[in-house]
């Protein structure tokens, strides 16, 4: 089941709000109704009042972030990085990418994309500010001790403009905090590999970035109240992590062939015949895929977490045919590694087939690639490599 809604495609790249959105939507609504009723003594239509003000701003905030998000994956498609998808979170948005830009200088342009675009909603929408209030009215409203505060409390349409503007501003700062998953981590990564490799870059990075987000969280355990510092200290200290194992998985696999990956097919599938049947058949092993065929002709392919996903989906008399996937991903045995995970990337697909001389030899997968990686990671000699 898909917990994603595709909202729209920009340049191709779907943009899509995962279902967990709705809590913040949920939230923006609750703190508009409660807090116009709390700042006015508004009862009623001030209470509406303010939860439509506070998911209008929501709603208006996250589509700078996707304006956002598209800078990174405009930029990328221009040095032909494959962009899966846009995803709206509560915590912000995504960009899958099919694979890391192959220069420094690419990154740092790709990273530096996304702030620029906050840079010129924030001028935009200052300058709209300026022209609506006026100059001195303006410098007044800056000047106003607890200015977010009252513009909580007004609600209106000057109030919008200068939330959004002061919001966007944040993002831009947020946004260049030297850490990952934050742009600032990858621009700090993009310079450092100018001098060093690229993994060593990874490494040193991550490292500051999981320094600060210490930092960050012993602030926020030592300040009354700031548990939302402690949050985004783990948060952005796991992120740190996690790119770094990303990384140095990709370094380990380079220059390796498929071959290396490559594993046996074992039993086929049937088009025609159910999935009850086929597991009767065949049982469940530890292979990754099956092959499907018709009459001796290969139709398609079907992974064994897609085998059992059809039996959960449409029960034991569910057809093979249904649920097999018709557009198999192949590769030759002599394609490198690297470039195979990008392309089950591109295509979603968790396994492919590996053909030699025009016959299937076997198949490789995600997983597969992810246990040579870790291989290689701890024995890189292990590796052949060309």
């Amino acid at each position: 089941m898909s917990w994603s809604l595709k909202l729209l495609t920009v340049r191709g790249i779907p943009v899509r709000v995962h279902a967990s959105f709705l809590l913040v939507v949920l939230w923006a609504a609750y703190i508009g109704f409660t807090e116009r009723g709390a700042l006015t003594g508004a009862a009623g239509v001030g209470w509406l009042h303010g939860a439509a003000f506070m998911v209008i701003f929501v709603l208006l905030l996250f589509a700078c972030v996707v304006l956002h998000e598209l800078g990174h994956s405009l930029v990328a498609q221009l040095f032909g990085v494959q962009v899966q998808d846009i995803t709206l979170w509560p915590i912000g948005g995504m960009a899958r990418m099919s694979k890391l830009p192959e220069r420094p200088y690419q990154e740092f342009l790709i990273s530096a994309a996304g702030p620029a675009v906050n840079v010129t909603l924030a001028l935009a929408l200052g300058a709209l500010a300026l022209a609506w209030i006026g100059p001195n009215a303006l410098l007044r409203t800056l000047l106003t001790p607890r200015l977010l505060t009252r513009a909580m409390a007004v609600m209106d349409g000057q109030s919008l403009l200068l939330l959004l503007t002061f919001n966007n501003a944040s993002l831009v700062l947020f946004n260049l905090i030297p850490a990952f998953p934050m742009d600032g981590g990858r621009l700090l990564r993009s310079f450092l590999a100018v001098f060093m490799p690229f993994a060593q870059a990874t490494r040193v990075a991550s490292m500051l970035g999981q320094s600060l987000a210490v930092v960050m969280i012993v602030a926020g355990l030592v300040s009354p109240g700031a548990y939302l510092l402690v949050l985004i200290g783990l948060f952005v200290f796991l992120s740190a992590w996690q790119e770094r194992q990303q990384t140095l998985t990709y370094a380990s696999l380079t220059g390796v062939r498929v071959r290396q990956a490559t594993q046996p097919i074992g039993p086929q599938l049937y088009a025609l015949e159910t999935a009850g049947e086929a597991i009767r058949r065949v049982g469940i092993g530890p292979q990754v895929a099956y092959l499907v065929t018709d009459g001796g002709r290969l139709v398609g392919m079907l992974s064994r977490h897609e085998l059992l996903g059809a039996v959960r989906k449409g029960g034991p008399g569910a057809r093979i045919s249904q649920y097999m996937r018709r557009d198999v991903v192949q590769f030759s045995p002599d394609d490198l590694l690297t470039l195979a995970a990008e392309r089950l990337a591109q295509r979603q697909a968790s396994v492919g087939v590996v053909v030699e001389n025009g016959q299937v030899i076997g198949a490789v997968s995600r997983l597969d690639i992810a246990r040579l990686a870790e291989v290689l990671e701890a024995f890189p000699a292990a590796a052949t490599r060309e």
